[in-house]
């Protein structure tokens, strides 16, 4: 029987891996600590809508923003979501929104940056991330998608997902 190092045996799953050409599903469990990051879907529905399929509940991952006594980017909170209509609607809107215009920008209003991380669920485990910031024009993206303006989402007063879902 052939034995195999750690690091040879990392760097030969990391070579199947990239042999297949997939990314890693990921779920989480928990969210992340930070918001600077995230690996996009491994779903490749992913790359043509924003929420693929109909989630089954989301992972909802708050950061602090600018003007907030924490760091910036850091977890200020974490719910989850189960799946209901509201959250299917949510979804659809946020399928629904526009890329953004290559031509100038709207005037945009000045928020305080904080931001949510949306982990969707589904039964195939997969997440499909979405992250939302309350800055600017409200950038949207899942991380395969070009990021898109969410002005249209009702968005609540402190975090981006408080009247939404």
């Amino acid at each position: 029987m052939r034995r195999w190092s750690l690091p040879l045996m990392l760097v030969a799953l990391a070579a199947r891996a990239g042999a297949l050409g997939e990314m890693a599903a990921v779920r989480h469990r928990t969210c992340p600590t930070e918001d600077r990051h995230f690996a996009p879907s491994a779903d490749p529905a992913a790359r043509t809508t924003m929420v693929p399929g109909h989630p089954i509940g989301v992972l909802v991952c708050r950061y602090w923003g600018a003007p907030d006594a924490q760091p910036r980017y850091t977890l200020a909170g974490e719910r989850y979501v189960a799946g209901s209509p509201k959250l299917l609607a949510f979804a659809r809107k946020l399928n629904a929104l526009e890329p953004v215009p290559t031509a100038p920008a709207p005037s945009c209003p000045v928020l305080g940056g904080r931001s949510v991380l949306l982990f969707f669920r589904y039964k195939n485990e997969l997440d499909n991330p979405v992250r939302i910031v309350r800055q600017g024009c409200i950038p949207v993206s899942n991380g395969h998608l070009l990021e898109r303006y969410g002005l249209s989402l009702p968005l609540g007063q402190h975090w981006p997902d408080e009247r939404a879902i």
